[in-house]
């Protein structure tokens, strides 16, 4: 059998293994920090980690607008839900939905602005351009109309009836939706071109020419006014 190691004492080196454990407690060798130090920093440790993974979480986490449009959208429902009377308030939250591509959302808006406010021409503006979009050209056409009832002079209206007109072909149409607009905003050189188109359109080509010249007055790179002097002969 094989002997145990001894030193020179004779005792074995399990008893002086032993012997250093028990002295363990000797100045030079106690432990660097105290265990009761080490409970607290740790405690307090887990402290900082809950709290900041709360305050974290809470930021990731927050209900915070994914776009500008979605911002837009929930200011404009505050304001609603504070003043639901106000149809001011009700139209900007339609432009909202609408500037978000939430057309339906955005006509209920309107629809409600109209059933108080029969004369705002945005609401009745503002769904025609929607429904235009959706292919509700039948709709588009009362909304738009609406709008020239109360204001036959409103801009953008007559626009929107006129190039939709055009597209169609419905010249005669085009001349009696946009030439009152016409007459009373000489500078806008849109609707001085879809008049001239109109006439053009109607074997008025003299009358044509004036209305493409008014328009490259206002607007002298006007390719498409050009393009009807070319079509009439008409030199440059």
């Amino acid at each position: 059998m094989k002997k145990r190691d001894t030193d020179d004492t004779g005792e074995s080196s399990e008893s002086s293994q032993q012997v250093e454990t028990e002295d363990s407690d000797q100045p030079g060798e106690r432990e660097l920090v105290p265990v009761w130090l080490a409970a607290v920093v740790l405690v307090l440790l887990l402290a900082v980690m809950a709290v900041g993974g709360y305050i974290v979480g809470g930021v990731i986490g927050a209900d915070t607008p994914e776009t500008p449009e979605e911002f837009e959208i929930r200011r404009a429902q505050a304001e609603v839900e504070a003043d639901p009377y106000n149809s001011q308030k009700v139209l900007e939250l339609g432009w909202a939905y609408q500037q978000a591509g939430r057309y339906d959302e955005a006509l209920v808006e309107y629809d409600r602005v109209i059933a108080d406010s029969p004369l705002n021409t945005a609401a009745h503006y503002n769904k025609g351009v929607i429904l235009l979009a959706k292919g509700d050209t039948e709709g588009a056409e009362e909304a738009l109309w609406d709008v020239l009832e109360i204001e036959p002079a409103h801009v953008l209206a007559a626009k929107a009836l006129g190039e939709h007109y055009a597209e169609r072909g419905e010249y005669r149409s085009l001349l009696v939706a946009v030439r009152p607009a016409a007459e009373e905003n000489e500078s806008a050189a849109d609707l001085q071109f879809l008049v001239g188109l109109a006439y053009e359109n109607t074997g008025h080509a003299d009358w044509a020419q004036v209305r493409y010249e008014l328009a490259l007055e206002y607007y002298p790179d006007m390719e498409k006014a050009k393009e009807g002097l070319r079509r009439l002969g008409v030199e440059q």
